[in-house]
């Protein structure tokens, strides 16, 4: 699903908590809302509230570490293009085959990882082939030196080591915050701000206030589902680092 779309939802749950409370609790017989009642009700919420927060820090830890994971390898297959078309250069001429099969691939991944508006983006399998073309022409490089036989093994060992930061990106793709967990936390904030609502004076302050604080709440939880999915929506990973390479390729 959307994630504004779940944010919508979460503030829909959230806010209609709040009005429930603030307004249900005129059917309430009048001993429901003794001090003892207010004092049960309360400490309640407290505990379903900190659970609540304990909930948001692990999802907020859980989305950073995966958004940082994805910029790493982001940034280690950039740094590896550029390792690779160095190498190629100080082979020598007999590699320039190379180094245009991997100009190929470090646009096309480019494109696959952050598509331009209006140009198709590349699939993963297209460029994966690529790169196994890139090492095909490497692999066909014969070496007479041993100068020319350790930079082509160190070549062909960073063309693995792009391979496999594809394939850990591709892994990662996923989601990690489960949906059923995401649906408890909604509706343990829920309950917290329909606790909130029952004591709270029904007056349009108390009502804009809660609006606004559900917003709040809800815009959070968007941002947090934004940041596990840092190839699409709002946050996005940065690419400099994939335009940079290529910059430097194309210019050498």
């Amino acid at each position: 699903m959307n994630h504004i779309g779940i944010g919508v939802i979460a503030f829909m749950c959230i806010f209609g908590g709040a009005l429930i409370g603030i307004f249900a609790v005129r059917s309430l017989p009048e001993h429901h809302l003794s001090n003892e009642s207010r004092n049960a009700i309360t400490v309640s919420a407290a505990i379903v509230g900190m659970m609540s927060a304990l909930v948001i820090g692990l999802m907020i830890s859980t989305a950073n570490s995966s958004f940082s994971s994805r910029s790493a390898e982001v940034s280690k297959i950039a740094i590896d293009i550029v390792r690779i078309n160095r190498l190629m250069q100080r082979y020598g001429p007999e590699a320039e085959g190379a180094r245009t099969e991997l100009r190929t691939y470090a646009s096309a991944k480019m494109q696959e990882l952050f598509p331009m508006a209006g140009e198709p983006s590349r699939s993963t399998d297209a460029t994966v082939r690529m790169m196994e073309a890139t090492q095909d022409s490497i692999l066909m490089l014969v070496a007479t030196t041993p100068r020319q036989r350790w930079i082509r093994s160190q070549a062909l060992k960073l063309t693995d080591d792009v391979l496999e930061a594809r394939w850990m990106l591709a892994e990662q793709r996923v989601s990690n915050i489960p949906m059923p967990f995401l649906i408890l936390l909604i509706f343990w904030l829920g309950l917290v701000f329909s606790s909130f609502g029952l004591f709270a004076p029904r007056n349009a302050t108390t009502i804009a206030v809660s609006c606004l604080c559900s917003i709040a709440v809800s815009g959070g939880i968007t941002m947090i589902l934004e940041l596990d999915s840092p190839f699409s929506g709002l946050v996005h990973v940065s690419g400099e680092p994939m335009r940079q390479a290529l910059a430097e390729i194309i210019r050498d």
